[in-house]
């Protein structure tokens, strides 16, 4: 078993999450990598989910923002790896 990270999250420039064994590979939506971007940029911080939630859909309900995000925050939780992250280097 190997210490090195699974993942490499690049934030500078464009995003780019690149996996050990495979190469390249992305997050197909772009909210998706904003909300990770914002998490690694935040992370050590627990923002409330709402503020979460209206920061990434302001234009929608409560409800409706609260949904979106707990739909994304499970897409997250399943890609979750070890990594490393480019700006934290």
């Amino acid at each position: 078993m190997t210490n090195s990270p699974l993942l490499t999250i690049h934030l500078l420039g464009s995003f780019r999450l690149t996996a050990v064994d495979q190469g390249a590979i992305g997050l197909d939506q772009a909210r998706l990598q904003e909300l990770l971007a914002y998490l690694l940029l935040h992370r050590g911080q627990r923002p409330p989910r709402q503020r979460l939630a209206f920061l990434f859909w302001p234009d929608s309900s409560e409800k409706q923002a609260l949904t979106n995000l707990r739909n994304l925050w499970y897409r997250l939780r399943r890609a979750d790896a070890p990594c490393r992250l480019d700006v934290a280097e």
